[in-house]
């Protein structure tokens, strides 16, 4: 991905037919806190997702938010450069 790309999808956003609809499932997978819409859902299987990429996308969802979970409370110092966040 070009750093174009890397930004929009930051900001959950993509020019990609396929992407565009993946990550606007994962933004209100967030953004409900793991209830998307069957609107959702369906939008993400319609753009060719399968269910075993769709869970694969909860999942991830799930991981960083433990991990970030985990590493504020314990105050973790990050090893890599700071991103700054996109507001999309």
């Amino acid at each position: 991905m070009s750093e174009e790309e890397i930004r929009q999808a930051q900001g959950f956003e993509s020019d990609d037919a396929r992407r565009a609809p993946g990550l606007r499932f994962v933004r209100e997978v967030v953004e409900t806190r793991g209830h998307p819409s069957d609107e959702a859902v369906n939008g993400a299987r319609e753009a060719g997702y399968s269910d075993e990429e769709i869970l694969e996308m909860i999942a991830h969802v799930a991981l960083t938010t433990f991990s970030n979970y985990t590493n504020d409370l314990a105050g973790t110092e990050l090893e890599i450069p700071k991103v700054e966040r996109v507001h999309g």
